[in-house]
């Protein structure tokens, strides 16, 4: 009997971590392509607008300067120093530049965090839907997610009464997305305020993703970095990659108090050694530059936003929510999925890509079982494109009930 080939024997802590839904639908939507069909995508969360030119120019000149050669870990001390500057004045808190790491993107310093914090046997708190990776790097950790299941009602937040219901004598963690993947939600200053009392009754920490926190279309986006005791029970996540639409480069932040901030540099050694250092004078620009510019683009995602609300709620079976953040909506397609007669959302969003010719993601890429029966639709599309894939949409429904 022919054994095993020992490249095929894997670690059980390695099979803990799963593909991610908007790469599936990214290759299936290349797949429905191959076969002649014109694909509008609401699948990928990426910023479709080009950065300032000057943080591009930044980028080149630092590659002409010969800034090419291994750097700290935990990134050049100029970028970490402004970063500092720059949230302190952001958030009016008081953050060193000894408590900032740069990483490679906000999805190392994410997976990083949560394999430090999470110990073999703890509970972590995890909205669902979510983030696929959270719970998979919770659970490669060797620690537990616990899913608190975000409700329609409470406008997808994950509010301090629920996180109050997800409590166990073992849970030692919560990891927040705040403005929120995939629906758009985003977490009031009371909602945050009431998180931190929670962990500071409990002694639990607190993954802060705010990777969305500048689109912001209603209210304000109030970070856990405002609290006055952020230390003791955060880590603070963010990036370059959608205020600035710079996803490919990979430039990521990680805000933590000083001995954490050690800790990553010893992950950081033994997994990349550093992040890439010309992108780096390239992020140091973006800072220099300010969020003046950023305005027109938040007021072109708004009326995004507003164009994917109203052609959602005119498909028959399908109730979308205006959601006040980040540049997703989440809608209800229950009924869709009834009325038409699939299995689930999932048997839906792939006929609706092979037929309609339009991604958008199911509900349950996202990643258990709170997205089943919702849709997510990025809408990082000029508007008239919006109106036309989901136009397509309407059409193929009301064509198939019609029969």
């Amino acid at each position: 009997m022919k054994s095993i080939p020992p490249t095929l024997i894997h670690s059980t802590l390695a099979q803990q971590l799963e593909p991610e839904g908007a790469f599936i639908y990214l290759n299936l939507a290349l797949e429905a392509k191959k076969k002649g069909i014109e694909v509008v995508s609401f699948g990928i969360g990426q910023p479709d607008f080009k950065p300032p030119e000057e943080v591009l120019n930044a980028i080149k000149e630092a590659i002409d300067k010969g800034f090419i050669k291994y750097i700290s870990p935990l990134g050049i001390p100029e970028l970490r120093a402004k970063v500092a500057e720059y949230l302190n004045q952001k958030y009016g808190t008081d953050i060193k530049p000894e408590e900032v790491a740069i990483t490679i993107g906000a999805k190392s310093a994410v997976f990083m965090s949560i394999a430090l914090l999470t110990r073999p046997g703890d509970e972590v708190i995890v909205p669902d839907p979510g983030f696929p990776t959270y719970e998979c790097v919770v659970r490669y950790a060797g620690g537990r997610p616990v899913f608190l299941v975000l409700r329609e009602e409470d406008q997808f937040r994950m509010t301090p009464e629920r996180v109050e219901q997800c409590l166990t004598k073992n849970v030692r963690g919560i990891i927040i997305n705040t403005p929120h993947n995939p629906t758009g939600s985003m977490l009031t200053k009371e909602d945050v305020k009431g998180v931190m009392e929670i962990a500071r009754k409990k002694n639990l920490f607190i993954i802060s993703d705010e990777i969305y926190e500048d689109y912001v279309y209603e209210g304000e986006h109030y970070s856990f970095l405002k609290e006055p005791d952020w230390r003791d029970h955060v880590i603070y996540i963010s990036g370059f990659s959608k205020t600035w639409a710079l996803t490919g480069l990979r430039i990521g932040i990680l805000v933590a108090r000083k001995e954490i901030i050690e800790r990553i540099d010893l992950f950081a050694t033994n997994v990349y050694s550093c992040p890439p250092a010309p992108f780096q004078y390239g992020a140091l620009k973006a800072l220099e530059i300010g969020l003046d510019w950023f305005k027109k683009i938040r007021e072109d995602y708004r009326r995004r936003r507003d164009t994917a609300w109203e052609e959602l709620n005119k498909i028959p079976g399908v109730k979308a929510l205006k959601m006040p953040g980040a540049f997703y909506l989440f809608p209800n397609v229950k009924e869709l999925v009834k009325k038409m007669g699939y299995k689930n959302v999932d048997e839906l969003a792939r006929a609706m890509l092979f037929e309609a010719g339009v991604v958008l993601l199911p509900g349950t890429a996202f990643p258990m079982y709170g997205g089943e029966g919702y849709m997510r639709v990025s809408y990082v599309l000029p508007v008239e494109k919006i109106r036309e894939g989901l136009g397509k949409v309407r059409e193929w429904v009301e064509k198939k009930i019609r029969g």
